[in-house]
């Protein structure tokens, strides 16, 4: 993607700075659009599986073969029989197993690990303050936000973890202790990505669907358990214009786009015009490049004169009609 001369200017020097706790597999794809703007840590346990990641990843990634936690010195480490699953806290084998198969959850062994908290890593490694920060750690998430210093706290911007619905683990905080924790660091919650499950029988998924209904997948019209999911937080954008920080400001609109919020994206650029943080030409780079990221809107989607004529005719052939969906009758699935 073409960048814009303010982002290239200003953030080449200072880029985003990116955490990704618990990484395995490499960096999300969806930040791979401004990699060239960021320095990432990125965080594998697993010493060997880290090495390799580290043998091939590009100049502006680090990776670090540790484990985070509440506090620095040891832990233990539920290895499940998927590793990705693998936790300081216990699986919960009632509610493990009950929405996920046996090859996935069952605990394979308990290990001793090294821990350090946030704070700590960053001190110990001398790494600078992260701006967006992602948790992917099985339940550890409060804890380490918990050992995570006032101080360090400073230039996050924006933060996607992972949370939980259902104790899968034994002891694990909830969504509602991660979530009051965030905002009174001054984070507002901008979105969730929601996983969902129906109950297994061993490795059957759906089984109960399969056995009575004939139903093999998801669908659109019956519901099932909220289990877990991805938050994302963002300090409040306004806040962020009110600083003055130009540096802040892009980062900020580029973490926007990222997560593809183009509408808040858009109003960070005209807004940061308004405010006389950016010339008007810097803004109307910015929003061109929310231009090319958007998607093509439908004809009967469009805004323009030309969707007006479009929805008319589409109300008059009866072709086309407004309809709220009751989502308790229907939903979207991501597979």
């Amino acid at each position: 993607m073409q960048k814009s001369k303010i982002l290239v200017d200003q953030l080449s020097a200072n880029p985003l700075q990116c955490v990704d706790v618990g990484a395995r597999g490499g960096m999300q794809s969806h930040w791979r659009p401004f990699a060239d703007l960021m320095r990432i840590d990125l965080f594998e346990p697993d010493a060997a599986a880290c090495k390799v990641q580290a043998a091939q990843a590009p100049a502006n990634e680090n990776w670090f073969p540790v484990a985070l936690g509440g506090e620095t010195g040891t832990g233990l480490l539920h290895v499940l029989a998927k590793p990705s699953g693998s936790s300081l806290f216990p699986p919960n084998n009632d509610l493990m197993l009950r929405f996920g198969p046996p090859s996935y959850g069952t605990l394979a062994k308990v290990i001793e690990v090294p821990l350090l908290t946030f704070s700590d890593f960053i001190d110990r490694h001398q790494r600078p303050l992260p701006n967006l920060l992602k948790l992917d750690v099985q339940g550890a998430e409060l804890a380490i936000f918990k050992g995570t210093r006032p101080e360090h706290w400073a230039g996050i911007l924006a933060i996607q973890t992972e949370i939980e619905f259902a104790e899968l683990y034994k002891g694990q905080p909830l969504f509602g202790d991660v979530d009051a924790y965030l905002k009174a660091q001054g984070f507002v919650l901008f979105d969730i990505l929601p996983a969902r499950s129906y109950r297994f029988e061993g490795e059957k998924s759906h089984a109960l669907l399969r056995r009575h209904l004939n139903i093999l997948k998801n669908r659109r019209d019956i519901s099932c358990r909220l289990i877990a999911g991805d938050a994302f937080y963002l300090r409040s954008p306004e806040q962020v214009l009110a600083s003055g920080d130009v540096t802040a400001i892009l980062k900020l609109f580029v973490i926007l786009l990222l997560y593809r919020f183009l509408d808040e994206a858009l109003w960070l650029a005209e807004a940061a015009h308004k405010a006389g943080h950016i010339s008007a030409s810097d803004a109307a780079d910015l929003i061109g490049l929310v231009k090319a990221a958007a998607p093509k809107p439908a004809l009967l989607q469009r805004a323009d004169w030309l969707g007006k004529i479009a929805r008319r005719i589409a109300r008059k052939l009866g072709i086309s009609h407004r309809r709220k969906i009751d989502y308790w009758l229907d939903r979207s699935w991501d597979f």
